[in-house]
């Protein structure tokens, strides 16, 4: 936790340093100042921010891993079903309900301790929302825990459960927020997915004591189901935005003379990096797999484009805690 928190802080300072102008009051460390934290960022808001967006990867991710991938490889050996353990990726989902309970109570509990409220007042503008988001979860809980049980049937529940709780803005909310809930769903059906199918299905690949060749041909069918998800959500998540950054920004100069902006601008370049790697992976990885060792190559990539995709995450966090332009 102290990790997360001091990359947040240090992300938000990098913003700070290159968005203020020379001449910005404050001092050293304060909140205006060149070694401080943007204007109106607060590190408690990001951080549960963080836990809501790491959550939902990991539980629409297990839902996507299900239905996307698993599902969708025809003729599966009963050796390869005991290799990828498909109900392994429930507790993924069990660990991302939790992290997204945790971001839902966390925000109203620490207002209620620093404005000496109960957690009932802090919680009372949106009581309906968060009792329906609270009750989407437990159905999605269930689900998990019945996978966990070997019922098929609890991943129809946690995907039902997992999608409307994050999706309730969508018939809830105004029109931004809808976008936002469709883009963080998109973004963990992509990427979710992926680190799914790299901790469980790629991981457990190859660590099998099944032939070489075998592994290597398991691992190309599950990257090639992969693919058209990937590429379907990819696009929602391009779209979607463009849409948020332009009814945030409301004009181009945004991004160079704010923190909300250059806030934009770091997770774009992280965005960038996750799109060119996973662009390298589906030209030029995807086709060589199913021969001896390309299992490792593809494992390689999928963990550098993780490894940004969590930065993008951060950088996610930071910005949705700041204002947006005026």
């Amino acid at each position: 936790m102290r990790t997360v928190i001091a990359v947040l802080q240090a992300v938000a300072q990098t913003i700070q340093q290159t968005a203020a102008p020379g001449g910005q009051p404050g001092g050293p460390g304060g909140p205006n100042g060149p070694g401080g934290p943007p204007p109106g960022f607060e590190i408690v808001p990001a951080f549960f921010e963080l836990l809501r967006f790491v959550g939902s990867f990991l539980a629409i991710g297990a839902v996507g891993f299900r239905f996307g991938i698993v599902r969708q490889i025809r003729g599966m050996s009963d050796e390869a079903k005991a290799i990828l353990q498909p109900d392994n990726a429930a507790l993924l989902g069990i660990a991302g309900i939790i992290l997204i309970a945790l971001s839902a109570v966390g925000g109203p509990y620490v207002d209620s301790i620093t404005n000496h409220k109960t957690l009932a007042e802090s919680l009372s503008r949106n009581m309906p929302q968060f009792e329906f988001k609270m009750t989407m979860l437990a159905l999605a809980l269930i689900g998990f825990v019945l996978v966990r049980a070997a019922s098929s049937a609890g991943w129809t529940l946690a995907a039902i459960g997992i999608l409307l709780a994050v999706l309730q803005p969508v018939y809830t909310g105004r029109f931004s927020n809808k976008v936002n809930a469709v883009h963080i769903s998109a973004a963990s059906t992509w990427l979710g997915t992926l680190l799914v199918l790299m901790l469980i299905g790629i991981r457990g690949v190859t660590r099998s004591t099944t032939a070489s060749t075998q592994r290597a041909e398991l691992v190309a069918d599950l990257v090639n189901s992969f693919s058209p998800l990937a590429l379907v959500a990819s696009a929602i998540v391009a779209i979607t935005g463009a849409t948020t950054g332009w009814l945030h920004l409301k004009r181009i100069s945004s991004l160079w003379t704010t923190s909300y902006g250059m806030a934009l601008d770091v997770k774009l370049v992280f965005v960038l990096i996750v799109v060119v790697l996973g662009a390298w992976n589906w030209r030029r990885v995807r086709p060589s797999l199913g021969v001896e060792g390309s299992e490792e190559t593809i494992r390689r990539s999928a963990r550098m484009e993780l490894t940004f995709a969590g930065l993008v995450l951060i950088a996610t966090s930071v910005l949705v805690s700041l204002p947006s332009p005026r």
